[in-house]
């Protein structure tokens, strides 16, 4: 009976606008469920009033924390508070000295030899809650970092070492002494600091060599500011304060501020944002549809009344949504996406920033750019190899020919613009001169199915007729993977933040299913650019990103939707909250403003 009148006002519909709720009603029927469902958000580490505790929630299951297999952002997210890397990033995502204090270069830049600090503790859980330590040694970086490379163990990061190491890992990975490491490449890999920054770089102590996987995954030993100390999958996991954690702030106090971080599980994203809104989380990470008309206005904004309750961070993250276009071969009929003009003439058809305010509450950029996020093609200090843990003061700025500066049009201008390009595009295809116009197929998911309608409206106004074809998650990416589909609608998330990371779903080698080149695009002059970009050394490679975009942006073998932003909404007494485009989760600087008491 609760759940239903709960459900009654949950999903109120407001004239012509989308299906949205009263949050003043569900912080009181929140806490109602909570009572009727017999929640207790405060037992367990948070009895005592004094304690700093954050609370959130995961809808996702958490299955390991090793990280050598962790691949979702909610094992990424406990992992992290858990073990640290030899290299961390700032906020503008540049490498930063994390285990490792410093780095320097040699060999033509294919050796790299990181000093390790001398104050960094492993936090091993103990008996009584008394945890025990063990300092950090160059051998554990050569144990952790093996596990990765090692084929037999199969992790799904074995691909940051790929091609990159002597297949006598004994050579690769080097105990110079105790506080000295040295990775040896067999070529330069511009982005091996930003790939040593991924989980998959984290640190974990050799006392587990022989230990099974599966209980490095159940009982994971890092130098982290928390370490686990318990673990109910889907029920909770609570971690503790790592008492000998190495940082401390600008006054001198150790990090990290927090005594405890307690993660629930609960699976309806709703029923969450309920309990959000009611208190029992400290912070809750994006929206979900049913409720962002309510929370948000269309420019990404809190709307007035909840400006006061609540508190956003809203951030730029690296995730491009785009429609691809498949221009291999069909056995049995024409490809007609493999014309320049009609991929070009899908591009102009779509208001971009017009379905970034209706679909996404103007939580996102229009894709006017290119596939690679601007974040990294305008903001970013790309890394000179031949210094130690130094980066170069260069920013690269995103170069366009005059024709492509023309295309890339404000807003104000677009409604004509746009229409005019797209039609001019339409006309000089093949498609256009068939008596008998080709139905065109795009593929996606239900979830996606009101953008998809979007844009088939916006082409078949300048006279594409395209079919929509709704598909699984697993096998849109399967018919995808096999070149059986022409039009699907993907997002990619940088796995590491480089505009290499977006560039590489290009390259004629990794044509699926041997990469992530879905499109089968080809472009001999990519191709040498990209080579150069991997190794590159200094303000070249910014050039040469820059002309490697120039070109995807002439062909359009993708059509970039947005460029995706992320929201985290948080309560006030939450303190030193941050987040930055890799949408990480970094607590070790945050603070609770009052007792639990007064907060809960």
């Amino acid at each position: 009976m609760v759940r239903r009148r709960i459900n009654n006002w949950y999903y109120k519909k407001t004239g012509n606008k989308s299906i949205s709720f009263g949050l003043d009603l569900v912080r009181v029927y929140g806490c109602l469920l909570f009572t009727v469902l017999g929640i207790d958000a405060c037992k367990d580490v948070d009895k005592k009033s004094h304690l700093q505790v954050f609370h959130y929630n995961e809808d996702v299951s958490v299955t390991t924390l090793d990280p050598a297999f962790v691949k979702s952002q909610s094992e990424i997210w406990i992992v992290s508070q858990i073990f640290n890397g030899l290299v961390d990033l700032n906020e503008q995502l540049q490498p930063i000295p994390a285990l490792a204090k410093s780095w320097e270069f040699s060999n033509q830049n294919k050796t790299i030899t990181f000093h390790l600090r001398r104050d960094a503790f492993f936090c091993f859980p103990g008996k009584e809650g008394k945890p025990a330590f063990k300092p950090l040694k160059s051998v554990d970086v050569v144990y952790s970092l093996s596990r990765i490379a090692d084929p037999l163990l199969a992790s799904p990061g074995a691909w940051i070492f790929a091609e990159k190491l002597d297949q006598d890992l004994t050579k690769a990975f080097v105990a110079i002494d105790d506080s000295t490491f040295q990775l040896n490449l067999l070529k330069p890999e511009a982005s091996m600091l930003n790939l040593l920054a991924t989980n998959y770089g984290f640190v974990l102590s050799n006392a587990q060599m022989n230990v099974d996987n599966s209980i490095i995954g159940r009982h994971p030993i890092g130098t982290g500011p928390f370490f686990l100390r318990r673990w109910e999958e889907d029920i909770k996991l609570v971690l503790r304060k790592h008492p000998n954690y190495h940082e401390f702030d600008d006054k001198k106090i150790r990090l990290p501020y927090l005594d405890a971080v307690n993660v629930s599980f609960v699976k309806n994203k709703q029923t969450a944002f309920m309990q959000f809104i009611a208190g029992s989380y400290d912070f809750f990470n994006g929206l979900e549809g049913s409720f962002k008309d309510e929370l948000l206005t269309d420019s990404a904004t809190l709307k007035p009344k909840y400006s006061q309750k609540l508190k956003a961070i809203i951030v730029p993250f690296l995730n491009t949504e785009y429609i691809g276009c498949y221009m291999g071969d069909f056995p049995n009929k024409t490809n007609w996406l493999k014309d320049k003009n009609l991929r070009k003439a899908l591009e102009f058809a779509i208001d971009k920033p017009r379905l970034v305010r209706f679909f996404r509450n103007g939580l996102g950029d229009a894709g006017t750019q290119g596939f690679t996020p601007p974040i990294l093609l305008q903001n970013t200090q790309y890394n000179r190899m031949d210094t130690a843990a130094k980066s170069t003061d260069k920013t690269l700025t995103l170069k366009t020919t005059p024709s492509q500066k023309a295309e890339l049009f404000s807003e104000q201008e677009a409604s004509f613009q746009r229409i005019k390009s797209a039609k001019a595009y339409f006309k000089q295809s093949g498609y256009a001169r068939q008596p008998q116009k080709p139905i065109l197929t795009i593929s996606t998911t239900p979830d996606y199915l009101d953008m998809v309608v979007f844009l088939q409206e916006a082409w078949g106004r300048i006279g594409i007729k395209v079919a929509i074809d709704i598909q699984t998650g697993g096998m849109l990416r399967q018919l995808r993977n096999e070149g059986k589909i022409e039009l699907f609608r993907g997002s990619w998330i940088a796995d590491y933040p480089d505009a290499e990371n977006y560039l590489a779903c290009f390259y004629s080698p990794y044509h699926s299913p041997n990469g992530p080149n879905y499109t089968r695009y080809s472009n001999t002059d990519f191709d040498g650019l990209y080579r150069n970009i991997v190794s590159e050394l200094g303000d070249n490679r910014a050039d040469d990103i820059a002309k490697a975009n120039d070109i995807l942006l002439a062909d359009a073998p993708v059509i970039p939707l947005y460029y995706d932003k992320s929201i985290r909404l948080f309560h006030p007494w939450v303190l030193g909250l941050s987040n930055d485009a890799s949408n990480r989760l970094i607590l070790k600087q945050v603070r609770i403003k009052n007792s639990l008491s007064q907060t809960r």
